[in-house]
């Protein structure tokens, strides 16, 4: 991370926490939160191996979650991005890596 990545890295983190998704399709998630910024946070995805930001509405789920693929650096600037342009510069979702990732298996 660059110097400045990491001053607002050091603002925004948190002790690593388990919060709940419900999907669309019914079934429930846990997912990584580690950084809070409004009504929104950075996330871990630990089956797709990546970071991302996902909105909520109430402490501890996730409403909208993103597709976890991102390094940490990149989400933490898209983050200062927004900050210093006033409003939101990166997708609220990622789109999604094809490959191989390292928890999955191949099907």
């Amino acid at each position: 991370m660059s110097f400045g990545q990491r001053r607002l890295w050091e603002l925004i983190k948190i002790e690593p926490e388990e919060w709940l998704h419900h999907s669309p399709a019914g079934s429930d998630h846990r997912i990584w939160v580690v950084g809070l910024i409004g009504r929104s946070v950075i996330s871990y995805n630990d089956i797709e191996g990546g970071f991302d930001r996902s909105n909520f509405i109430r402490y501890g789920e996730i409403t909208e979650l993103g597709w976890g693929q991102a390094d940490l650096e990149v989400v933490v600037q898209d983050v200062m991005s927004e900050l210093e342009q006033g409003h939101r510069t990166a997708p609220v979702t990622s789109a999604p890596r094809p490959g191989e990732f390292p928890d999955r298996k191949p099907r």
